[in-house]
């Protein structure tokens, strides 16, 4: 039967080619479906278009060697950057950020000094948590080496960076290099309360001297036997693909180590914590390989979990390492160990593997680590009842760190938690919720594949999932508070 729509578009097209009553050159019901969708991609295409932003330099490697001083509490020797200039500029400013140097630590800090751009000396400047490297000119696609010495003075503290009794935290330890984007260099301020952290995937050689006895934890993984020299012990690590890297040391550490496909994973623990550490080990082999199928295969040969004193929050995230807080009631320890492992390991995929701007969008590494852990803890039916609504306006899923400081005398900080953590993975959820488990996770995946080792933005999130799904999601992202102003 012809339909009006027929007849309409048959008129129309007699008048502009003389169309006759054919039945053979009338859109069929396929022609027609075919049409809609393309108006409705070309529809979702419209609010998907995302700034193509260059992030540099590009392709650090870092060469580190230093000496452990467990007397004065102190890490210091060289450290050697090369990279690329990928940005269509030339740079006469190489920026890294200091995070020792933030006020939160102290007693603790990090000196710079003999700083050289291609085996020459070069101005530098230190202010707080910035160094400015100056008085160079690199021009695009040139590759450069920036050689400094360093000395890094540990806060006592239960910390990620601190030392307490034996052990001892090197997390955010070293200067390393700050990203130029579309925002030019991110120099933002330290923040206690989450992260602030936001590095490109590098390569690093580490050598480490200490005295003989340390047990250490790292990113990436120890290369040959540890060798002494003048009474220290020499340890030599590398590390591909990671944003960072983090050492943990205590004499005192007992270590076990299992195998789960093919990932070596070690759990570092003290004796009194002996049954902690079997919380923590069942939980990494469940997690490692739930998250593997959920969204992508963990990118690393090695993980490494420790169960440590530490302060803030529960528990520490690293690229091949995860930091775990240990208490003392057992039964509540219990679950909060389950809990916090899962979440710190989701890390790995989502900060760790899928990198973003801590500072300037922490949803997207808080909401997804914490949708994960929920899932993991509630075999993947979680219930987000007991979280609220955001309430206050200027409060947003895609609101960066910034907003929670600017309020923190009245509720900036506890909002932190209760929008990028709780109410992020509560959207999340209601998403998968909305899509469907196949064709949620089939998203996720994508979205872990194609952003892996690179650094994603809201606006790609939205953008693969509307791609892989096949809808348009704007309505569901406002309605969660998800707005692309908050990250321009």
């Amino acid at each position: 039967m012809r339909t009006w729509f027929t007849v309409i578009l048959c008129f129309t097209l007699i008048l502009i080619t003389g169309c006759t009553d054919n039945s053979n050159s009338s859109p069929t019901e396929k022609d027609q479906v075919e049409q809609v969708k393309s108006e409705k991609t070309a529809q979702m295409e419209s609010h998907l278009k995302t700034e193509n932003i260059i992030y540099g330099p590009a392709g650090p490697i870092y060469k580190i060697d230093v000496t452990y001083d467990d007397k004065k509490h102190q890490i210091s020797g060289t450290m050697h950057v090369s990279f690329v200039n990928n940005l269509d500029k030339t740079l006469e400013h190489i920026y890294f950020n200091l995070w020792p140097n933030a006020k939160e630590f102290k007693s603790g800090g990090v000196q710079v000094d003999n700083v050289q751009f291609n085996n020459k000396p070069v101005k530098f400047d230190v202010k707080k948590t910035k160094l400015n490297v100056s008085g160079l000119s690199l021009k695009t696609d040139e590759e450069a080496t920036i050689k400094m010495d360093f000395t890094v003075t540990i806060p006592e503290m239960k910390n990620r960076f601190g030392w307490y009794d034996t052990n001892v935290s090197l997390g955010n330890w070293f200067p390393i290099l700050a990203v130029y984007d579309n925002e030019g260099w991110n120099l933002d301020t330290y923040f206690a309360g989450g992260e602030s952290f936001y590095s490109l995937t590098s390569d690093f050689d580490v050598t480490l001297k200490t005295n003989k006895g340390q047990m250490i934890a790292t990113t990436g993984q120890s290369l040959g036997k540890v060798t002494m020299e003048d009474g220290l012990a020499i340890h030599h690590f590398k590390a591909k693909n990671v944003r960072d890297f983090a050492i943990v040391m205590n004499s005192a550490f007992n270590q076990s180590t299992f195998n789960e496909n093919g990932i070596k994973i070690n759990v570092f623990y003290e004796e009194e914590n002996k049954e902690y550490a079997k919380y923590m080990m069942d939980t990494a082999r469940y997690s490692l390989s739930l998250y593997g199928k959920l969204f992508g295969k963990y990118p690393w040969p090695e993980l490494d979990i420790i169960g440590m004193p530490i302060n803030v929050g529960l528990g520490m995230e690293y690229p091949q390492l995860v930091m775990i807080s240990l208490k003392s009631d057992e039964e509540k320890e219990k679950y909060a160990i389950y809990h916090t492992t899962e979440h710190e390991i989701a890390h790995q995929w989502f900060y760790g593997a899928v990198g973003n701007n801590q500072y300037d969008e922490p949803w997207l590494d808080e909401s997804f680590a914490s949708f994960a852990s929920y899932i993991a803890l509630h075999d993947k039916k979680p219930n987000f009842k007991w979280v609220r609504a955001i309430g206050k306006k200027y409060y947003h899923l895609t609101s960066p760190a910034s907003t929670f400081l600017k309020h923190k005398e009245d509720d900036g900080l506890a909002m932190y938690g209760d929008v990028i953590y709780d109410y992020g993975a509560k959207a999340l959820n209601e998403l998968r919720k909305k899509l469907g488990d196949d064709a949620f996770y089939k998203g996720m995946q994508a979205y872990f594949e194609e952003m892996k080792f690179k650094v994603a933005t809201t606006a790609d999130f939205i953008r693969i999932m509307e791609q892989s799904s096949g809808e348009d999601l704007s309505k569901f992202f406002k309605d969660h508070r998800v707005y692309l102003d908050d990250t321009r």
